[in-house]
């Protein structure tokens, strides 16, 4: 069969070298692996979401069912992120050769998701990559390339972009749920490639990753994934095959599989299950109106850089392929990227990051076929800003540790030293090896893609993925202590740990909190023995406690004796983050009924 004419790109044979699925699942495992091990829940978001699944791991039937922070209920997602950690958490302390580590074995659930999420899209591209509409025009004399190999070259083209889309770096070595909704998101992109031949297969597909969807990132994502999969198969020609496996499989499935979870809720014996799912169904329903014109403003500035390089060449692949919008490689990032700027523009907020990550995978398949009709002043545009702005960056970080081992020069010290006041210079030889191999890894990349001139698809964006990596691997070897040190809790628990043991309540004493971030009081919990004091749906307090512990701001008035609610609170400690001047945690013990006994200011601290 000829190949149709009207594809914009004509390619040989020798364009289309296919990367070895060993070397892909290895890039991954470099990506993915630095940042799982070294370091503490880091603030906000890693915290947090590791306070949830290590409740569940240590918790109760209860705890499974309704996310909370020992204690403090969450609506943020859905449960299902929380419950892989917590099942993570479970299986490191039952196998005996994984280290007893809850926050280690809770990132085995985010190195899970980065490699679903990374399958799934290279999967699908390829599915779409292979079809004769994406094609690359026919060479009168022969050595075009097989379309098998064709589309392995485009998904390998997608997956480096993924790889090097900077937005995508911090986010992938956290535990919380936004990884997790990349990963369902890049499902439902395989289901619907593989819709095209084997209906049935991707219908079990879709309604597996829809429900999935629905418990990460609420009902919305899912019933939008899914206005586009029945779109298709009523109105596209080539998804004709899937309208019964739609309706009498892939929606069946979605809705069974989402339905368990409220319905134990609703129908357990687990007390407040009802009230906590009414809260977290009208928090999603306040959430699609939560759209405002400065936080669009806000996330339209983020994206930028959050999407590069994959969005300036899924622009151009839109233009390339304009005449052929209809095929199937170019409709199904282009409605999924619409119904996603759709939950974009309703739901974007000052916590917008997550929705901006759902637009990463119909801009990173787009960029993969936007890389055949690539031109080579673009091209080349691509890799020079990737060798200088990665190599330069490269570059100060190796400085910058030389500085802060030998001290040399002071005033570069000096300044450095402000940034983590108080961390001893530990110098370790794991690390350093480890970040000499990447370095030497990215100098033959550098030599191999500016020597040899190589003709490959995906040569425009190979540094880009290898320069993310590699610095990504540098800040997790070479400044893994002072990155910990700035984002930990550890330090200023510890210090709480000794004031709990020293108060005239006791260290057992229940602990009531005001204003404490879900994860600061996930870290309290963690690395002490602190007793929290359990809040209703609202956030307030149950029950009555001893000891009361404030979140507040440095410029906060600091009075001897704090009055709330009938009760007088008598400050015996305040602790702060070194490394956060803002910041500060106070500690009251109740004194109701009891003289005020004047305290220095000193002593407290």
């Amino acid at each position: 069969m000829e190949l149709p004419r009207s594809s914009p790109a004509r390619l040989t044979a020798r364009a289309t070298i296919k990367l070895p699925r060993i070397a892909l699942f290895l890039m991954c495992l470099v990506y993915a692996v630095p940042g799982l091990l070294g370091r503490d829940p880091w603030k906000p978001d890693d915290a947090s979401s590791f306070g949830v699944m290590w409740t569940m791991a240590h918790g109760h039937r209860a705890d499974w069912l309704m996310p909370n922070v020992v204690g403090a209920p969450t609506f943020d997602s859905g449960p299902l992120m929380y419950w892989l950690g917590a099942l993570s958490i479970r299986l490191g302390r039952a196998i005996s050769w994984i280290p007893a580590d809850d926050a280690l074995a809770a990132r085995l659930a985010t190195l899970l998701m980065v490699l679903t999420a990374a399958t799934g899209l290279w999967y699908a591209t390829y599915l779409l990559g292979r079809r004769p509409a994406a094609q690359p025009l026919a060479l009168a004399f022969g050595g075009h390339p097989e379309p098998r190999d064709y589309g392995r070259t485009l998904a390998d083209g997608a997956l480096l972009i993924l790889l090097g889309t900077l937005g995508l770096a911090t986010r992938a070595h956290e535990v919380a749920p936004d990884i997790a909704g990349l990963a369902m998101l890049s499902a439902c992109f395989y289901g619907l490639a593989r819709g095209l031949d084997q209906p049935r297969v991707a219908a079990i597909w879709m309604g597996a990753a829809l429900a999935g969807l629905a418990l990460t990132r609420g009902p919305y994502c899912a019933v939008e994934v899914f206005l586009v999969y029945a779109g298709l198969a009523l109105w596209h020609p080539e998804w004709h095959g899937n309208r019964k496996a739609a309706i009498l499989i892939a929606l069946p499935l979605a809705l069974i599989l989402m339905a368990i979870w409220p319905l134990l809720l609703w129908y357990g014996d687990d007390p407040g299950g009802r009230d906590y799912l009414i809260t977290w169904w009208r928090g999603w329903t306040e959430a699609a109106n939560a759209g405002n014109a400065d936080a669009l403003r806000r996330a339209g500035r983020t994206f930028l850089w959050f999407a590069l390089p994959g969005w300036p060449i899924a622009i151009w692949a839109i233009w390339s392929w304009r005449r052929e919008w209809k095929s199937a490689h170019i409709v199904v990032p282009v409605l999924l990227l619409l119904a996603m700027a759709a939950n974009f523009i309703l739901t974007a907020s000052t916590t917008f990051l997550w929705v901006l990550l759902l637009l990463l995978p119909s801009i990173v398949m787009l960029a993969g076929f936007g890389l055949p009709t690539l031109k080579r002043g673009a091209a080349n545009a691509v890799d020079w800003f990737s060798l200088l702005v990665y190599s330069l960056t490269a570059f100060a970080l190796w400085a910058s540790w030389l500085t802060r081992m030998t001290g040399f020069p002071q005033a570069w010290d000096a300044t450095l030293q402000r940034q983590v006041p108080g961390l001893a210079n530990d110098f370790h030889i794991g690390p350093l090896v480890g970040a000499l191999a990447i370095t030497a890894a990215w100098i033959w990349l550098v030599r191999w893609r500016v020597v040899t001139h190589p003709k490959v698809l995906w040569r425009s964006v190979v540094l880009a993925s290898g320069g993310v990596t590699l610095i990504w691997a540098l800040v997790m070897t070479l400044w893994v202590s002072e990155v910990n040190y700035s984002r930990t809790y550890r330090a200023v628990a510890l210090q709480l740990q000794s004031a709990l043991d020293s108060s005239k309540p006791g260290a057992n004493a229940c602990v009531h909190t005001v204003g404490v971030g879900l994860a600061q009081r996930a870290s309290f919990a963690y690395f002490s023995t602190v007793r929290f004091a359990p809040l209703d749906l609202s956030g307030q307090p149950l029950g009555s406690c001893p000891l009361l512990l404030r979140q507040e701001s440095a410029h906060s008035p600091e009075s001897e004796l704090a009055a709330a609610k009938g009760h007088y609170w008598n400050l015996i400690w305040e602790g702060r983050r070194a490394s956060d001047r803002d910041e500060r945690f106070r500690l009251y013990t109740d004194e109701t009924g009891a003289p005020a006994k004047p305290r220095s200011s000193k002593s407290a601290r």
